[in-house]
């Protein structure tokens, strides 16, 4: 038998008061009774002292009087006590449906703080007797008597002292007498007398002392309950609260007040005038001034006050449960009642297989239980397994518990029948399994004791799982594929087909009406039925523990060469005793097997993104093209290449969906991308997706050999040319090494007329060796000189983005219904293209690619692209002005990239001949108007010649830009020569023509051909990338060198 046991600690409940009174808090209440006693009330603040009156200056020559002293502030209040609460005495008599309760209250004891531990009920004074009545079958609450005694109450504040008051200024001296005149001949003038002498300032009040805080009043006594009654049941439904109240605190005393300031001394008299001698006679001698007095001194700042001390706590009550006979005389007392407690269970599934099943049964025995109080438990008490979210138990399935005494310890006999409900959904791709609950309970009178609650986890599952699915996600038509199921026991008992088994187990496999199931043979053993599902009924054991394993065999009907790129369903069904419990879904994707033999206009590179809608997207794409195709995908080869189909030289144009991670430019061979960009004039690539400009460095520069224009420029890099020089010992910062090594490329583009882009590989490792005190010394720089000109580079294009999807945006189609049609097919019914969607901007890039003289055509031919129209924003553009913008980028690319020679510019202007001998060779003279592309290209480089005026200065024709101005100018005299008509510049539409530059409208970029300010790379990013390219080693004697660096 397959059981588990669950084990729990039983609780020790403590009985002292506090205990017991804060268990009662924690439970339901669905009456209050008070008899608590009131709480004190705060005592109030003292008042602040005044502060002292200032003192009167002096009079002339007197000293200023002492500032008045500050009043102290006034003592705060002491708080109230708290009164004790009352006594009770508490008969309990009926039932739960109608209680009787009689409260018989006690006057309180004199002295709160020496409680004695009970009171002698037959001695004490009864104050009151009062009789309840409730019914409280429909309440799982209880009667909370609370007998807490009142806090005291807290001290006020003390007052603040007040100011001394400040001493008053001395007087100023009396000043001196004037000496007398003499009027004789050569008598001498008297001398002027002297200054008195100014006051001393008085002294400052002294500041009062600050109040102190009163006391904080006492804490009251908690009350003494004893509940009484002969059914001890009825102890269920009441919990007194006897604790003490809380002390009140004492409060803060304030601060003293600041002592006065000292009044200033007074300032001293002037001292008198000498007077005037007689003829011939001098002048007596001027009086001394009187000297200033003191300053008085600052008062003794006010004493702080002292903090109230707390009041007294007081003592807890008494709590006692008293059982008594019919007579009233008490049989047995406790400090707490009783408490029911679990201290574990067994739980056996139905079967015996350790799995508890969905809607199934489980069984809950050898309950232990316990009565951990302090009282004798009465009989009736209820235990239970109540139901839960997941589990479904009869309510009447209970054990009705007897009497037990104090920590006596009982298992039940009882077994409960518990259900599993079964899942509320069916469980898709992955097995079911939900986390359950089962928690016991222990109730008296509907009121729960809270040690009976005990839990199990455990978890609701069915016994056999699918493991494992192997089935493709991809499918080409006609092709087979073996779809293994694995599935394993979990349970401890055998299933299938066996004696002793524990259930039957049977797999469905259904599918989509092209994914046919066939038939099996000798090594698969499963039925088709009329629905054309494949069914495996398991007809052998599998032992517990053990994983098996069947297979089943499809393949995809030919029909679906219709239905690329589509998803189509597919479905296993698992069963157990022919009930459904695990379905697993998903698709197979219809993906096409690249063709070797076929040669095509374009090679999509596809992926697992790529459905059925995004594959008519391009369908209709090539359809206005004019272009045959075929695809590749990434997710059934693994990579862009495959060592047993080749598809070079099966293509023109490769589009690849980057699609970071599932493809990048990772799963290409940079050789085998070189081979087909040279395999002829009209190859081309051209990536929508996530990927960098720069991300194409492992294809545009030989990483496998170093190149040098000469063995001099060689040298001067290895041994001088990478040099930092600053103060001291400073080193640049990577960014700064970049700029550097930068700089070292232009010479050589310019050599090549720009139609090569430069990459300059930096060891940005310092030598410590060859550093000086102003220099520091890195390794060598190397030139790398990209694979592919800039004729090439022109069909090398990318169309950033962050979703590569063309039905992430606005499509010009409206696709049919994947399901209701198998045509892939599809007419453009709607005449507009959005060059900010991927359609349109993709659409642009194969204009690019294609060239002018061949995008041409679409006019010339008549094709349908023709007659749209192309949205940017609120601007209207035709295919005319889509072609001159076109060709406006050409020029602008090799104008930006600093060419002087303008070859691809030059190239345009032949196929423009051409075009145009073709138009005259249809028609006798060509008529131009200003709507024509040839007019807009004429007026386009007018604008664009006039922008580079300034630019170009001085126009002497010695700068670059000078000349590329003169190049330019060169170019439209070449167009207008192969006309008849003259065309003069039209200002009037130089904005209009302005925006026409179809590279930046569709945000394209270049990667071999745009402009680069910056193109250079550590050397270790180099070795990162010979390392994924799994580069064992290096024949050639430049690599060899950059190994050593």
């Amino acid at each position: 038998m397959t059981c588990r046991t669950i084990e729990a600690q039983l609780p020790n409940f403590s009985v002292d008061i506090e205990s017991v009174s804060q268990r009662a808090l924690t439970k339901p209440v669905d009456q209050v009774i008070s008899i608590s006693g009131n709480s004190g009330a705060n005592g109030y603040s003292g008042a602040d002292g005044t502060s002292g009156f200032s003192g009167c200056d002096g009079g002339i020559g007197g000293c200023g009087t002492r500032g008045g002293d500050g009043s102290g502030g006034l003592d705060g209040q002491s708080g109230h006590p708290g009164t004790n609460a009352q006594h009770a005495l508490i008969w309990l008599n009926g039932t739960v449906d109608y209680l009787n309760m009689q409260v018989q209250t006690f006057q309180t004891l004199n002295n709160p703080y020496n409680y004695s531990p009970g009171i002698d009920w037959n001695l004490a004074q009864s104050l009151s007797n009062i009789n309840y009545s409730f019914q409280l079958d429909k309440s799982n609450g209880i009667i909370l008597v609370k007998a807490v005694g009142g806090n005291g109450g807290d001290g006020g504040r003390g007052g603040v002292g007040g100011g001394g008051g400040c001493g008053g200024d001395g007087g100023r001296g009396d000043d001196g007498t004037d000496g007398y005149n003499s009027y004789d001949e050569g008598a001498s003038g008297g001398c002027g007398g002297s200054g008195g002498n100014g006051g001393n300032g008085g002294c400052g009040g002294n500041g009062g002392n600050g109040g102190r805080g009163g006391d904080g009043g006492d804490a009251g006594a908690g009350g003494h309950i004893q509940v009484r009654s002969a059914d001890p049941r009825l102890f269920m439904l009441i919990e007194p609260d006897c604790r003490a109240g809380e002390k009140g605190r004492g409060g803060h005393g304030r601060s003293g007040g600041s002592g006065g300031i000292g009044g200033a001394g007074g300032s001293g008299g002037r001292g008198g005038r000498g007077g005037h001698g007689g003829p011939g006679g001098a002048s007596g001698s001027d009086g001394m001034s009187g000297s200033s007095g003191s300053c008085g001194m600052s008062g003794y700042a006010g004493s702080d006050g002292s903090h109230g001390r707390d009041g007294r706590p007081a003592s807890h009550g008494s709590i006692q449960y008293a059982v008594i006979d019919i007579s009233g005389n008490i049989l047995e007392t406790g400090p707490d009642k009783y408490h029911a407690s679990v201290g574990g269970y067994t739980i056996t599934d139905e079967n015996n297989d350790g799995i508890y099943e969905p809607d199934s049964n489980f069984f809950i025995t050898s309950v232990k239980w316990a009565n951990n109080g302090a009282l004798t438990m009465p009989s009736g008490c209820i235990l239970s397994f109540p139901s839960t979210k997941y589990i479904t138990n009869d309510a009447e399935d209970v054990s009705v518990l007897p009497g037990i005494h104090i920590n006596q310890v009982l298992v039940d006999s009882h077994q409960f029948k518990c259900h599993l409900d079964g899942p509320h959904s069916l469980s898709i791709n992955r097995p079911y399994k939900q986390p359950v609950k089962i928690t016991s309970e222990i109730r008296l009178l509907n009121r729960l004791f809270s040690g009976s609650q005990v839990s199990a986890s455990f978890s609701c599952q069915y016994p056999i799982q699918i493991t494992k699915i192997d089935i493709p996600t991809f499918l080409g038509p006609n092709e087979r594929a073996t779809v293994t199921v694995s599935f394993t026991n979990i349970s401890g008992r055998s299933y299938g087909a066996c004696s002793d088994s524990a259930g039957s187990i049977e797999c469905i496999f259904s599918t989509h009406s092209l994914l046919k199931i066939l038939p099996a043979n000798g090594e698969y053993f499963y039925e088709i039925k009329s629905d054309g599902y494949g069914y495996y009924k398991i007809n052998e054991e599998i032992a517990s523990r053990k994983t098996k394993h069947i297979k089943f065999e499809m393949i995809l009907e030919g029909d679906a060469v219709h239905q690329y790129y589509e998803h189509l369903f597919w479905n296993i069904d698992l069963l157990l005793r022919d009930k459904l419990i695990e379905k697993h879904s998903n698709n197979i994707r219809v993906v096409p097997t690249f063709q070797p033999n076929i040669r095509t206009d374009v090679l999509l590179v596809t992926n697992s993104q790529v459905g059925r809608a995004e594959f008519l997207a391009y369908q209709n794409l090539f359809q206005l093209f004019q272009y045959s195709s075929q695809t590749w995908d990434i997710e059934r080869y693994g990579a862009f290449h495959n060592p047993e189909i080749k598809w070079l030289n099966t293509t023109d144009l490769i589009i690849f969906i980057y699609s970071n991670p599932e493809s990048t430019f990772n799963t290409i061979k940079s050789r085998l991308f070189l081979e087909h960009m040279k395999s002829s004039e009209n190859a081309g690539f051209i990536c929508i997706g996530a990927g960098l400009p720069d991300d194409f460095d492992f294809a545009l520069f030989d990483y496998y050999n170093l190149q040098f224009i000469d063995i001099k420029q060689k040298t001067k890099s290895e041994a001088t040319n990478h040099l930092w020089s600053g103060f001291g010992f400073s080193r640049p910062s990577n960014q700064q090494l970049i700029v550097k090594a930068n700089t070292f490329r232009t010479d050589y583009e310019k050599q090549d007329d720009h139609r090569f882009l430069y990459q300059v590989v930096y060891d940005d490792t310092a030598n410590a060796d060859a550093a000086g005190c102003m220099t520091v010394v890195y390794g060598a720089k190397y030139v790398y000189k990209s694979t592919l000109d800039s004729q090439v580079g022109n069909r090398v294009i990318m169309t950033p983005s962050n979703n590569p999807l063309l039905t992430s945006s606005k499509l010009p189609s409206i696709l049919q219904g994947q399901q209701s049609n198998v045509n892939s097919s599809q007419d453009i019914i709607q005449k507009e293209i959005d060059l900010n969607s991927q359609f349109g901007r993709l659409l642009c890039a194969i204009l690019f690619y294609q060239g002018f003289e061949k995008s041409h055509m679409i006019i010339s031919e008549r094709r349908e692209l023709a007659n749209y129209i192309f949205t940017t924003g609120s601007r209207i553009l035709n295919f005319n002005q889509i072609l001159t913008s076109l060709a406006m980028s050409i020029i602008e690319r090799e104008y930006d990239r600093q060419a002087l020679e303008f070859q691809s510019s030059q190239r345009l202007v032949n196929q423009i001949a051409i075009v145009i001998k073709k138009e005259n060779n249809q028609v006798d003279a060509r008529v131009i108007h200003k709507n024509d592309w040839f007019y807009l290209l004429i007026q386009s480089l007018y604008e664009y010649i006039d922008s580079k005026f300034w630019s170009s200065f001085p126009w002497c024709g010695c700068t670059t830009k000078a000349k590329q101005r003169h190049k330019l100018q060169q170019i439209l005299d070449d167009l207008l020569a192969l006309t008849s008509n003259d065309i003069p510049k039209n200002k009037e539409i130089q904005r209009e023509v302005q925006i026409l530059r179809l590279q930046k409208l569709a945000n394209l970029k270049f990667p071999a051909a745009d402009k680069r300010e910056i193109c250079a790379r550590p050397i270790e990013e180099i070795r990162a990338w010979q390392l994924e390219q799994k580069i064992e080693g290096i024949t050639s004697t430049s690599a060899v060198a950059l190994e050593k660096y």
